[in-house]
């Protein structure tokens, strides 16, 4: 039986005390003297200390999971494995599910309930057309970098209204996320709880909305206690950099609080873990990793490109992709680089076509958790590896910085099989 919210032992017991007791402990550290907006070596040679930090955490947000919802996620898993007739995730991804619906509903659900109907229609109607028409993308990116300037963006953190959560509000949330064109896998995630939800009488469906907004405050107090120190520079970004931008089609992807940074990294420890042993069953092994890379001598880069494969030749001594390349085939992998995080489905359609292959894909922190949920839903053999920090002109600085990743934890991923 589903528990009351009120019933919930624990819901924040501790969680402000801790949060408390790691800021005076000096857990929250500044931002790199590079401005980055997140950076998981924390000055260290390496992020090793952040993986270690992630899955410790990781482990107590699933114990939170099963306490907050007992035995009552069970009914949500099998009603998605038997009804929408979804492969069967781990258990973990299904209270990763939860912590996604409670993130909607604390963060957006406010933003879609006070945004015009007409600007949300035109958003998604623009979205559609970048999508289905390339030669109208420069100006349907334009109309939507203005559409979310003046008024989606600005709509983030305003109150929702005082009615019970509802089924009803539920669809005017996914509405809105859709037609942003930064939720794609997410909601298809809220689509599965709205189906489930709709099965189930108004009070029971507003109980789990309740309960996945209770696990998600939890989440937020205890993840900042846990991993704030590597998003410190998130914060500082946002007052700065980011309140000072035009209009810029990012704008609300560039936008997100710590609190969507800390669920990648336990998205990243989740999916890692549900999908590794079929991952390790995969003969056939390929890293795609991003342009971002690139050494000082990208501009100059000689890739060879083949159909939609690009891969590096070693124009580059100093460049980490060649680096990568060439441990990665010592050990009997492939690499190829992804030019932008919105080419990614392309690329993943090769490999969903090769079955036989295993993936790990390298991303910045804010497109792991969508680049998990896609790949997952491709059927793919995957694993993740988050950058180390972001270093794109793209999205986050004036100047480039090439980014790097966890090279040791790329070959254990690698080798874990071997």
């Amino acid at each position: 039986m589903l528990p009351h919210p009120d019933e919930i032992p624990g819901k924040l017991t501790g969680a402000a005390e801790g949060l408390s007791q790691a800021q005076r402990a000096g857990v929250c550290v500044c931002a790199s003297g590079e401005g980055l907006v997140y950076d998981l070596r924390l000055g260290n040679n390496n992020s090793d200390r952040f993986f270690e930090a992630a899955a410790e955490f990781t482990d107590r947000v699933l114990i939170a999971s099963r306490r907050f919802t007992g035995s009552s996620i069970d009914d949500y898993a099998s009603y998605v494995r038997v009804e929408l007739r979804e492969a069967d995730r781990s258990p973990g991804e299904y209270a990763l599910d939860l912590l996604v619906l409670g993130l909607s509903l604390r963060r957006y659900l406010g933003a879609a309930e006070n945004t015009a109907r007409w600007a949300v229609a035109l958003a998604g109607e623009l979205y559609w057309y970048r999508r289905e028409s390339p030669w109208s993308k420069p100006l349907a990116d334009l109309g939507r970098a203005a559409l979310g300037r003046f008024f989606l963006a600005p709509k983030i953190g305003c109150k929702p209204g005082p009615k019970p959560y509802s089924v009803e509000r539920l669809v005017c949330l996914t509405d809105w996320l859709q037609a942003t064109g930064e939720f794609d896998q997410m909601v298809r995630r809220l689509n599965n709880w709205r189906s489930f939800l709709s099965t189930l009488s108004a009070e029971d469906a507003r109980r789990w909305m309740l309960i996945s907004v209770d696990l998600f405050d939890w989440f937020e107090v205890e993840a900042a206690a846990s991993l704030q120190a590597y998003t410190a520079g998130v914060d500082e970004f946002l007052s700065t950099v980011h309140a000072h931008r035009g209009i810029r089609e990012d704008q609300i992807f560039c936008g997100r609080e710590p609190v969507e940074y800390h669920l990648a990294m336990v998205a990243t420890e989740i999916m890692n873990r549900g999908l590794r042993a079929h991952f390790e069953q995969m003969p056939k092994k390929v890293v795609l990793v991003p342009a971002c890379m690139r050494g000082k001598s990208a501009s100059a880069c000689r890739a060879r490109v083949f159909g939609v494969d690009i891969t590096c030749v070693g124009c580059d001594p100093a460049c980490t992709i060649n680096r990568i390349t060439r441990r990665m085939r010592d050990l009997g992998a492939t690499v190829y680089l992804v030019p932008h995080s919105t080419g990614f489905s392309r690329w993943l359609e090769r490999w969903q076509r090769e079955p036989e292959t295993g993936v790990v894909a390298a991303a910045c922190l804010l497109n792991i958790l969508s680049g998990g949920y896609e790949m997952r839903a491709r059927h793919i053999a995957s694993q993740c590896v988050p950058l180390d920090y972001p270093g794109c002109q793209k999205h986050w600085r004036q100047e480039r910085l090439p980014t790097n990743l966890n090279e040791e934890r790329l070959v254990r991923i690698v080798t874990s099989a071997k």
